[in-house]
């Protein structure tokens, strides 16, 4: 696949300086000091407005103070809780530093043996259900098929197999779909969707991971809902790259405002025999984003945000097994 260094990229890790180990980071507890963090990184951590600030060189960090919204270099990436202070310093869970944050900053750590070839592509909906529809009637299952059909033409020019969950407008079943990646040996599995809300000012683009077991869902939290483990937890590291790459790229590309990589347990991901994402496009449901879901132009710019994702970490996980 020499062909995937050609194109410019956004990167999901740090680049070239040496790294200490993880066991640097002292302390047992569930949480991780920021002050840690900055000692690992060789970062400076000074407070600007209401954000924690980790920097050095080559990368920034900042977390919301009280708040679960965090961005490594200018990208969102939501927490599973919020950043708070313990005592006279301030910290993050460990499972938020160790499966979301290290693995973006340190992907050579975490990435999986296995370098990515075979890629899944799941248009959702289709068939019965139409998914979102925007004010003009354009609807999520036809949206999502075309830019699915980009992004599999696109992968293949760099030499990925790539396989569509449906190639027209049938509906196979959520469990279908899992079990087609299984059938496969799916390397990656990428679920695409257009965003609805009640609001019609909603906006912007955002790339769903499996959450953590043990932790409340990105859309859920406070409200006490699901915090089973689930088949998909096996590649929580692998999860972060991938969404941190995707939703870098997604944002580069498609210029909508910037979400973030959140976590969800859409059973489509939960159960993914792989590194998996859901990926949404733009709302539907905003005036602005369902214009520009309806133009060829932007389609395509979506789907090459997303294939530079792909790209991303398939260079992340073939230079770590260097």
């Amino acid at each position: 696949m020499s062909s995937l260094s050609r194109s410019s990229f956004v990167w999901g890790s740090v680049a070239g300086a040496w790294m200490p180990t993880l066991s640097a980071v002292a302390g047992t507890g569930s949480a991780v000091e920021l002050t840690q963090i900055a000692r690992l990184y060789s970062m400076r951590l000074e407070s600007v407005g209401d954000k924690l600030v980790l920097r050095n060189r080559y990368n920034r960090i900042e977390f919301e103070v009280n708040g679960r919204r965090a961005w490594v270099n200018g990208v969102m990436f939501w927490l599973h809780e919020p950043c708070r202070r313990s005592g006279g310093a301030w910290g993050i869970r460990r499972e938020d530093f160790e499966r979301g944050i290290d693995p973006v900053l340190r992907s050579y750590s975490h990435a999986p043996r296995r370098v990515p070839r075979v890629v899944v592509i799941d248009p959702g909906h289709g068939g019965k259900d139409s998914g979102a529809v925007g004010p003009r009637g354009a609807m999520e299952k036809q949206v999502v098929l075309d830019i699915s059909y980009r992004m599999k033409r696109a992968l293949e020019g760099h030499n990925f197999k790539v396989v569509l969950t449906r190639s027209g407008d049938s509906y196979p079943s959520l469990d279908d779909r899992v079990e087609l990646a299984e059938r496969v040996r799916a390397d990656l599995f990428l679920s695409i969707h257009a965003d609805g809300a009640a609001s019609a000012k909603a906006h912007g683009v955002e790339t769903f991971v499996t959450t953590v077991k043990g932790f409340d869902s990105s859309n859920h939290y406070g409200e006490g809902g699901d915090r089973s483990g689930v088949r998909n937890n096996t590649f929580d590291a692998a999860n972060a790259m991938l969404g941190f790459a995707v939703q870098s790229n997604l944002v580069k590309l498609s210029g909508r405002s910037d979400r973030g990589v959140r976590r969800a347990r859409f059973r489509v991901i939960k159960q993914a025999p792989c590194p998996a994402a859901l990926v949404e496009c733009g709302f539907l449901t905003n005036a602005e984003e369902a214009r520009l879901l309806r133009s060829e132009s932007y389609r395509a710019r979506v789907a090459q945000g997303v294939v530079n994702g792909v790209r991303a970490y398939y260079t992340l996980v073939s230079r770590a097994r260097r």
